[in-house]
């Protein structure tokens, strides 16, 4: 059953398929979350926010929308409003945040990538999160973010510039 047809069923009150729904998608918005904020408490609650939320928003669901678009933006509203209450984030274990962006499963190259992630500004790492872990286009993340494409653009590539000159040695460049 996709999402669409889950989501039907859950605006007709389906515990059940709510559940299957939960079981689907709660890791990738814990993954999501972590990253965004750096705070694995947090990620825990947004999880739980964003769940909550969409059950009940599920009434304004239109199978034409995407279904990960509605669930991130759901998701993404709720980090960013954590983000304002909540500065300077620190950075927790990310042990289990392997999902998503796609690097090696040692936990050296995840402490990396994640500290890595923490130089970017929080504008630069929600847009890269969301296209990457969200699958949503610029279009998407700029409505979400209020944000035109082209800025979202510009945050996604200056995001991937900056992880490269953090992770790649000078020495590999130079090759």
């Amino acid at each position: 059953m996709n999402d669409e047809e889950l989501m039907e069923l859950i605006q007709n009150d389906d515990e059940t398929a709510f559940r299957i729904l939960y079981a689907r998608w709660s890791r990738r918005i814990m993954s999501y979350a972590s990253r965004a904020l750096q705070d694995r408490r947090e990620a825990e609650d947004i999880v739980q926010e964003t769940f909550m939320a969409l059950f009940k928003s599920r009434k304004r669901y239109e199978a034409r929308d995407r279904f990960p678009s509605f669930l991130f933006t759901i998701a993404g509203n709720a980090v960013r409003s954590r983000f304002r209450i909540k500065r300077p984030i620190p950075v927790e274990d990310p042990g289990e945040f392997g999902e998503g962006l796609h690097y090696s499963q040692d936990i050296e190259a995840k402490l990396d990538m994640e500290e890595a992630l923490s130089q970017l500004s929080f504008e630069q790492r929600e847009a890269l999160l969301l296209a990457v872990m969200g699958g949503m286009n610029y279009r998407e993340i700029g409505v979400m973010t209020g944000s035109s494409e082209s800025a979202v653009a510009q945050r996604i590539c200056r995001a991937r510039r900056r992880l490269y000159d953090i992770m790649v040695p000078p020495e590999e460049v130079a090759k």
